[in-house]
């Protein structure tokens, strides 16, 4: 039996304002074309995941939209998870490993630094040294062999998805 893990980071947001709220912070318009391109990338080459895990931070919704609208049948398995906004690496890990206990597919739709480095630490050692960098809009697709176990790097990466393999116009 494998597992997946799709992890997503959130597409471009407005540029951040220290007199404003940055949990309310927008999608800009190249952060909505992307997050679009995206979702009809994982349409097209993906199975639905059966677990969604997202922060509710507003550019992380706005993210996850376009997938669901996609894949309507999402929303019931669809949790915000308060925890996942800004998580750390051991935060997301627990989510995971909880997630993935009575879910055969994941995906988590949150922020860096920790979505780069839950994918740098459930890889194999050999392709988490290739990782360079992990910009908005990124997507992993991760498998692994047996159940997700934090523990162990077994994970392979079979898709890494980055804003400039889609044309904006």
């Amino acid at each position: 039996m494998t597992q997946k893990l799709y992890l997503l980071r959130h597409t471009e947001a407005e540029p951040w304002n220290p007199l404003g709220n940055d949990f309310s912070r927008s999608l800009s318009s190249n952060g909505i074309q992307h997050a679009r391109l995206v979702s009809g990338w994982m349409f097209e080459k993906l199975l639905p995941p059966e677990t969604v895990l997202c922060s509710p931070a507003k550019r992380t919704r706005e993210t996850l939209a376009p997938i669901l609208s996609n894949w309507p049948q999402l929303l019931a398995s669809t949790d915000y998870q308060d925890s996942m906004y800004n998580a750390a690496l051991n935060m997301l890990l627990t989510l995971a490993e909880d997630a993935l206990g009575y879910s055969e597919s994941l995906l988590l739709v949150g922020h860096n630094p920790g979505i780069a480095e839950l994918l740098i630490n459930v890889l194999q050692a050999t392709q988490a040294a290739n990782i360079e960098s992990f910009g908005a809009g990124t997507l992993a697709v991760v498998e692994f062999p047996e159940k997700f176990n934090r523990q162990t790097r077994t994970g392979k990466l079979l898709h890494l998805v980055r804003k400039k393999d889609f044309s904006f116009n």
